[in-house]
């Protein structure tokens, strides 16, 4: 096994701790944006006909893909807000003929409403979660290896880096548990 002095920080361990947070930072920032939709502070509220379902991959659990007509709210001829016949929604609760109070945003449509919001707040805490780990990756330039998962985080353990990378753990655990059961209340 090797030790934490055996470990080189490399550019190949570089690129992976910026790819980390690049994603990190991507599903952090498009999860906050849905979720200001889903709770009304951005987007065109409206409702969405439901036509046709599809099972999303993850078995049970997993999303429904609803396509129908989006009507977006006090649309009139001269307005400018017009229908959408191809609209997408991810929803695990609607069927064929039923309307859902959606909200259209710069990302699609979402089902408006504060337990759709909390998910989705959930998700961006999600990618603060992942950012905290590809932290110290990034820092440290060490590739993850065999043996090295312990390691990796030595190279970092006892500077401010890693004070904050624990910090940044810590509270987007606590609030992926608080979004989650936010959630699950709405």
């Amino acid at each position: 096994m090797p030790t934490t002095s055996d470990l080189r920080p490399t550019l190949g361990g570089r690129a992976a701790g910026v790819i980390g947070l690049l994603a990190a930072l991507g599903i952090c920032g498009v999860s906050a944006s849905q979720a200001a939709v889903a709770s009304g502070v951005l987007g065109t509220a409206g409702k969405l006909t439901v036509s046709e379902c599809h099972s999303g991959s993850g078995g049970h659990g997993g999303s429904r893909h609803c396509y129908g007509t989006f009507h977006p709210a006090g649309a009139g001829d001269s307005d400018g807000l017009s229908s959408d016949p191809h609209a997408r929604v991810d929803t695990r609760e609607a069927g064929p003929g039923d309307t859902l109070q959606v909200r259209k945003g710069s990302g699609g449509y979402v089902v408006a409403g504060l337990g759709s919001a909390w998910s989705l707040i959930a998700f961006a805490f999600l990618g603060l979660l992942i950012g905290s780990a590809a932290l110290p990756v990034t820092a440290s330039g060490v590739l993850l290896g065999r043996g090295t998962g312990q390691d990796i985080f030595a190279t970092v353990r006892g500077t401010r880096l890693a004070w904050i990378a624990k910090r940044l753990a810590l509270l987007s655990t606590a609030a992926i548990a608080i979004s989650a059961y936010l959630a699950w209340l709405f």
